[in-house]
Parts: structure tokens; C-alpha cells; sequence
């Protein structure tokens, strides 16, 4: 959805950063129509599409506001048309649900920031694992067998075919494997950009194939309005086990701010450098009282060296 939906996000962002009107609104919704794709296949092997094509999403979005704004004609009724994104893929939409609580109901006040860099499906079991490793003082080395409970939708991203999410082989393999993230929140009490590192760490890689994933009936139950976990552990001859139902950054359960700029630090650290990356930091959560983003475009940007052919 980031890839396909996305696209029409951006869009209408920019259609109205520009100031557009309706009909070039519109206009926008029906040129981004023709660029917005995505596939989950990049899941086979890891591969760096799952990147690319949010990206895409982004600039394709951008370029279809800019196009129209220069008079590019775009297709009409982009969404609910004859060959439209919802007849695209669903066989039997209902159009009228998009326009539910409209002007009314905000989404973007209902998103979650993920505190941890991988699924979504895998946060609450996360959660549970840290929880349980600080309440009782697991080791790695003393834990015989982890079952991470699961909805069926996350089971089918993060747990299976349980042979593959077992043996993670890149990052983009340990980001959507459930026995990867919850063998680095038992084994090393943390989950971040850092632990990509640790794909053949000897204690992850003992732990891993004592993770099984499976669908569990209560947590299932609670998708979709939540996107919960469970885990059990097994160790010392006792089972320990912990249920999550509001994963950490959902709006019920936010983060503090400290959290979110360590989250932050944690990936724009090492591209922008820590102290550019702090005033960034401050000039997000200080957004609201910005005149313009310039200033924080700017500060987004890294800087990059650059030589001349020759040089």
C-alpha cells in the first residue's frame, strides 16, 4: 500500500501545496494513476525494491502535481473509474467508503511511528520479548524454544515459510522475519539499524531457529483494529509469557520524546552526521511554528562531495 496508495498521498499533498483547484486535484489523482506500483515479491529474496519503490511513490506523486500545474491533462475519475486503482484491485469496491467521515476523521492522527526499523506485524512481539528479557533476567544461552503469536496477515509477511524467516540473509530478509527481530530483542535487549550487523552474530544465529512463528487465535481477534503479539518463552524449565495488544508508537501508546529522536538518531545519524541531524530533529518538532520548510529542506539534504570529471 505504501507504493500504490502513496502515490495518491503525494499527489494530493502536492496538488495542494501548489494551490491547485479541484479539477487539477483531480487532474494529478488521474496522471499519478498510471505510475503508482508496488509488489511484495522483493519479500523471494530481500530485495532493494522494497526501498525503491516508496521513493517512487514520493516523486511520482510530486511530478504528477507539477505536470498538471504545467497543463498536463490527467486521466478523470482516477479512483473509482471503469478501469480505475479501485477496480485495479478489488473486484467489487465501494467507492463511497473513501469519502466516509471526510473533512471529519483525520488518519494522519491515527498513525503510529515504528520505534523499531522492521514490520510492523513483528513490534508487538518485540515489545513482549524486551519486556520479558528486563522482567526476568533472560539470557539467550538459557532459552530453549520462543513461540511469537501472530494475526494471519502477519504471519504471511513475517512468518512464513518459516524456513526462510529463520535464516535471514540480508537486512531486508531480518526487517520482515519474526524469528530475526525477537531472537535481537532476547538476545542483545534491543532492536535497531544497528542489529542488521548481527545477521551472523553466533547468539542470534543459535536463537533463530528456536523462534516459531504461529497464527494465534486472540491475536488475531484484535486485528485489525490492533496489531498485537504474544510471546512465549521457554527456559529454566518455566514458560514466561507476555502479551502486547497496543504495540509501542501506536497513538495509544506514543512514544516519548526522547524515544522518537533516539529512534531518529538511530537512522539519520550516520547519513547526516549527529549534530545536523539534531537540528533537524529540533526543527521537525518544532514545525508548527515554522514559517516555511525551507529551512528544514535544507537541513535534510545531506552533504555530498562531489568532483568534477578529471578531478
Amino acid at each position: 500500500p505504501t507504493a500504490t496508495c502513496g502515490a495518491f498521498g503525494a499527489a494530493a499533498a502536492a496538488a495542494r501545496v501548489f494551490g491547485l483547484d479541484a479539477e487539477s486535484v483531480a487532474g494529478a489523482m488521474g496522471t499519478v494513476l498510471s505510475q503508482c506500483a508496488g509488489s511484495l515479491q522483493f519479500l523471494a529474496n530481500g530485495a532493494w525494491t522494497k526501498r525503491f519503490q516508496v521513493g517512487w511513490a514520493a516523486m511520482n506523486g510530486l511530478a504528477a502535481a507539477t505536470l498538471v500545474r504545467e497543463g498536463f491533462k490527467g486521466a478523470a475519475q482516477a479512483l473509482e473509474g471503469r478501469h480505475g486503482f479501485m477496480r485495479a484491485y478489488a473486484p467489487d469496491p465501494t467507492p463511497e467508503r473513501a469519502l466516509l467521515h471526510l473533512g471529519r476523521e483525520f488518519e494522519l492522527m491515527a498513525t503510529a511511528v515504528k520505534p523499531y526499523p522492521s514490520c510492523r506485524y513483528g513490534h508487538a512481539g518485540i515489545d513482549a520479548s524486551l519486556g520479558l528479557r528486563a522482567e526476568h533476567g533472560l539470557h539467550a544461552g538459557e532459552i530453549e524454544s520462543v513461540t511469537l503469536g501472530l494475526p494471519k496477515s502477519g504471519m504471511l509477511l513475517i512468518g512464513e515459510p518459516a524456513e526462510k524467516k529463520a535464516d535471514p540473509r540480508n537486512v531486508v530478509d531480518g526487517q520482515f522475519s519474526g524469528p530475526f527481530v525477537i531472537a535481537c530483542a532476547l538476545a542483545k535487549g534491543h532492536m535497531g539499524w544497528d542489529s542488521y550487523a548481527l545477521l551472523d552474530d553466533p547468539d542470534i544465529r543459535a536463537l533463530l531457529p528456536k523462534v516459531r512463528c504461529e497464527l494465534d487465535p486472540e491475536i488475531e481477534a484484535e486485528f485489525p483494529a490492533n496489531m498485537s503479539g504474544k510471546v512465549t518463552v521457554r527456559a529454566r524449565g518455566q514458560t514466561f509469557t507476555k502479551a502486547v495488544t497496543v504495540p509501542k508508537g501506536e497513538p495509544a501508546n506514543f512514544l516519548t520524546e526522547a524515544e522518537l529522536r533516539g529512534k531518529f538518531a538511530g537512522l539519520a545519524d550516520a547519513v547526516l552526521g549527529a549534530e545536523r541531524a539534531a537540528r533537524l530533529a529540533d526543527a521537525v518538532l518544532a514545525i508548527d511554528r515554522a514559517q516555511d520548510v525551507s529551512s528544514l529542506m535544507r537541513l535534510a539534504a545531506p552533504t555530498i562531495a562531489t568532483r568534477l570529471a578529471g578531478e
